[in-house]
């Protein structure tokens, strides 16, 4: 899944390139992508720099390409000619004649660390428990509220929701002794959920800082206006999945909720739920039907 990273550029031209310019190529979350000449930029540096993996120097004649973790950079100049790049222990310069262009690309991260829990970038997207066993996708809304085992579905039956959103698993399989989560991992208690909404700051201002930013375009994984406090600041990037009743329905719509669930039961019908809204910032805790169907977040062992 992939991320944005939030930055800063300072637009002060302080040098004129010959022949054609080198580019600084943004690849948004949507698929579009953003172009910059590197004359126009001054300073770049990286705010929240755990949401990338790499920038990408592409070289004009040699054909080589090098790379750097975005992590380990402090920040990024032009002048005289010149790129710099400055790590913590020392500065790298490079001929911007020599470049083609500079590409950063955003993570596909598999874990963000959150105070000290690490949790997947991402809600689960698996059909086999740990064991190898299939997970049955169950589409009819009658056979899924007859269901007392384990099943998933995608939203709206729609499977091209599942690259962004992944699947919604009902509570039968979050609960399964051969394991819903992959090796190294669990699905998040109703205890480690609040370790991190507390972290965070508490329900009525961890939703924002859990939240993927931006506003709805169906499909790229964005929420609907005003998205209520957005600012991803702990890189968990929430998406709002929506849920399926345990009627069977698809609920709401794409855009207007997250909904996950916890390993911990509430009674012998009902589990424990995390959920935020488009139009709130906080993140709340419910009881839910064990029989819909949620996302899923995991943490590490």
């Amino acid at each position: 899944m992939k991320k944005l990273i939030l930055f800063l550029i300072l637009s002060i031209p302080t040098c004129l390139l010959h022949a054609q310019q080198p580019l600084i190529k943004f690849y948004q979350y949507d698929g579009s992508t953003k172009h910059y000449n590197i004359e126009d930029i001054d300073n770049l540096r990286f705010i929240t720099s755990n949401l990338s993996y790499q920038m990408q120097i592409f070289n004009k004649d040699s054909g080589v390409t090098i790379k750097y973790d975005i992590r380990e950079i402090y920040s990024i100049r032009f002048e005289n000619m010149k790129m710099k790049v400055a790590f913590a222990s020392q500065i790298i310069e490079q001929e911007l004649a020599d470049i083609d262009s500079i590409i950063f690309v955003w993570n596909t991260c598999e874990e963000i660390q959150i105070g000290n829990q690490i949790w997947m970038c991402k809600n689960l997207d698996v059909d086999h428990y740990r064991n190898g066993d299939p997970i049955p996708e169950v589409r009819d809304s009658i056979e899924w509220i007859n269901l007392t085992t384990g099943a998933w579905c995608y939203y709206n039956n729609d499977s091209t929701l599942g690259t962004v959103y992944g699947k919604l698993y009902n509570w039968y399989a979050v609960n399964d002794t051969r394991g819903l989560a992959p090796e190294g991992w669990h699905v998040a208690s109703d205890y480690e959920w609040s370790k991190l909404i507390t972290y965070l700051g508490g329900g009525d201002i961890a939703g924002g800082k859990l939240k993927s930013t931006g506003t709805i375009e169906i499909g790229n994984g964005l929420w609907y206006e005003p998205n209520l406090g957005a600012t991803n600041e702990s890189g968990f990037s929430s998406l709002p999945g929506s849920s399926r009743g345990w009627f069977g329905v698809f609920e709401f719509k794409i855009g207007y909720g997250a909904h996950w669930w916890s390993s911990t039961q509430d009674d012998s019908t009902e589990a424990w739920i995390r959920y935020q809204s488009y139009k709130q910032t906080n993140i709340f805790r419910n009881p839910a039907w064990k029989k819909s169907g949620r996302s899923v977040r995991c943490i590490k062992d």
